[in-house]
């Protein structure tokens, strides 16, 4: 079984273990780049960076930050393996960092915005994690990215601030805007009241999820089950490596995602790189069906 991938909301932190926890601080502007530091960067306590790179025009520069990587390299390569090239242009830093953090679990990843409008964002990658896991980074990296795409200004509107406001999905940061994909993830996944049992303001953790994933076995793990990013991360992560549906539930938002020719177009990458099929090993969901 693969490790839960674990997210937060406004920082999207990714951690591997066998618990999930609070994994990062959730106001996006503690990890507001302004410069390729470490303080810009977002390094700390929790977080020293080894290494990082400007992302320009979707490619990496020279390092601003340390020495190249071979490890940040490879985790840099297995995105542009699965990203149609012009949506790297949302990448403004692409970095590398050894976390503090032990026990049960540590931070795989982390994606944050880099302004307040959501234009720019960097995204972040434990080098030692990503070493000894090779399946758990490819599907970090496509997991990590939704968190970028679904929340560019066209999709997540940041002038809101009031849950009120919205008419479709307020998550915290802003309103989901009408045409946007969470949208109408939101709508056919998450009705019948499902979605207002969500805390938009709670960090995601599997805690969360446990009831949910127990009796509805559409979700891949209770961390999917958290909430709709999370669900969607999951779900994308499993579309674009090809997992195999444990159910019909699963295969519905597999479907769903493969009808969307945006979104079809990252598991077509990864089949012409030769990644994948990898083994469905999220935990399973249902158990009380």
């Amino acid at each position: 079984m693969f490790p839960p991938l674990l997210f937060a909301i406004g920082v999207a932190a990714c951690t591997s273990g066998m618990d999930s926890a609070d994994t990062g601080p959730s106001d996006p502007e503690e990890f507001a780049s302004t410069d390729c530091s470490q303080e810009g960067l977002g390094g700390g306590d929790e977080f020293t960076f080894t290494v990082a790179h400007e992302v320009v025009d979707g490619e990496l520069a020279e390092p601003c930050l340390g020495e190249p990587n071979p490890t940040l390299t490879k985790a840099w390569n297995d995105l542009v393996d699965i990203t149609p090239p012009f949506q790297l242009n949302d990448l403004s830093y692409f970095g590398g960092f050894d976390s503090g953090g032990g026990g049960d679990e540590i931070t795989f990843a982390f994606v944050n915005t880099v302004d307040d409008e959501g234009s720019s964002f960097q995204m972040s990658v434990n080098l030692d994690a990503y070493a000894n896991d090779a399946n758990e980074g490819l599907l970090t990296m496509a997991h990590e990215f939704t968190h970028v795409f679904t929340a560019t200004e066209g999709e997540l509107d940041r002038s809101v601030f009031d849950a009120a406001e919205c008419d479709t999905y307020y998550n915290g940061e802003g309103c989901y805007t009408p045409d946007s994909i969470m949208a109408e993830w939101v709508r056919l996944f998450w009705a019948d009241g499902l979605i207002d049992e969500v805390d938009p303001d709670a960090e995601a953790s599997s805690a969360d999820g446990e009831q949910r994933c127990a009796a509805n076995p559409g979700f891949f793990g209770p961390y999917a089950a958290s909430n709709p990013e999370e669900d969607f991360a999951e779900s994308f992560s499993a579309y674009v490596y090809q997992l195999k549906a444990d159910n019909d539930d699963q295969q519905a938002k597999l479907d769903w995602i493969d009808d969307q020719a945006g979104l079809a177009e990252f598991r077509n990458r990864a089949v012409d790189a030769g990644k994948g099929p990898l083994l469905n090993g999220f935990e399973y969901c249902g158990t009380d069906s």
